[in-house]
């Protein structure tokens, strides 16, 4: 019994410090003012980029082609033959590789080819997001000029952890995020935020796991797959890692454990917002939102 009560008000004690940090973290890092458009229509469909998407996109071309639906879509999606078609109205970033890039250097070609379909093939209005952080590079602020086709929008992708009131209310405010291990999380939270009231999910496959290995020389790789490369690219993951000597299999799976409970929080928040997220995907690891 004393046991318990001791966790209880250790627990507690943690919390209330973690809320003061990620409060402290808001004043110092966060941008005040910063919100997205508002939803014109009352439903949005989110693109992932997963492997089943393929098969998505045959069985719902006649929603996906309907401008009632608004569509989101993520990373590379520009390099897919379907981006032109499909002229989605919504385009989210959050990986770093992605966010800093600035027009000349990066280690990944998708990255490179990405920017260049979005410069080049857009010919209709595309909302682009990006972190606050974004807006110290010239390159991502020289887009709209680039192509007057794309308007920019930054969020703060500011981590919040603590009371989940007050959590909430940040969230509400557009001062602060969960922790987004994957840009799905990121652009769900966009989504709610701009107040959807239901927001379907495709291609959210998340099974890196099943591609994962470890060599003989104990690095980890992975095929990394997407719908429009089923084949797959051979990646070693200490390639990506921010410090590749202390990458290890704990690391992959550290991190898929943050990517699937970041979705258990925005489905709280979701709830919070009166706002339906629904998982669509044909294949999905992803247990925090109802299935159809």
């Amino acid at each position: 019994m004393i046991e318990k009560i001791v966790n209880a008000v250790f627990y507690q004690l943690r919390l209330f410090f973690v809320t003061i940090g990620s409060i402290c973290k808001v004043l110092i890092r966060s941008k005040f003012g910063l919100k997205p458009p508002k939803a014109r229509t009352e439903k949005c469909y989110i693109l992932g980029n997963g492997p089943s998407l393929a098969s998505s996109l045959e069985k719902l071309t006649t929603e996906l082609h309907d401008r009632q639906n608004v569509l989101f879509a993520i990373n590379s999606f520009s390099c897919a033959a379907v981006f032109t078609d499909l002229k989605p109205e919504n385009y989210v970033f959050l990986d770093p590789f992605f966010s800093n890039y600035n027009g000349t250097d990066t280690p990944i070609e998708s990255v490179k080819k990405t920017y260049e379909h979005l410069i080049g093939d857009v010919n209709w209005p595309l909302d682009l997001f990006v972190p606050a952080t974004s807006a110290k590079n010239t390159f991502i602020t020289s887009l709209p000029q680039l192509n007057k086709n794309i308007q920019l929008h930054f969020y703060n992708y500011v981590v919040f952890e603590g009371y989940e009131k007050i959590k909430f209310s940040f969230f509400k405010r557009n001062l602060a995020m969960p922790q987004c291990q994957n840009i799905l999380a990121a652009n769900i939270f966009i989504a709610t935020n701009m107040q959807f009231k239901e927001i379907y999910i495709l291609g959210a496959d998340h099974s890196w796991h099943e591609q994962i290995s470890v060599d003989e020389h104990n690095d980890v790789i992975t095929q990394d797959k997407h719908f429009y490369n089923q084949q797959g690219k051979t990646i070693n993951m200490k390639s990506r890692a921010f410090n590749s000597e202390e990458y290890g299999i704990h690391s992959f799976f550290n991190s898929l454990s943050k990517a699937f409970y970041s979705y258990k929080i925005l489905a709280r928040y979701a709830r919070f917002r009166n706002v339906r997220v629904l998982n669509a995907s044909e294949k999905s690891y992803i247990d925090a939102f109802d299935r159809i």
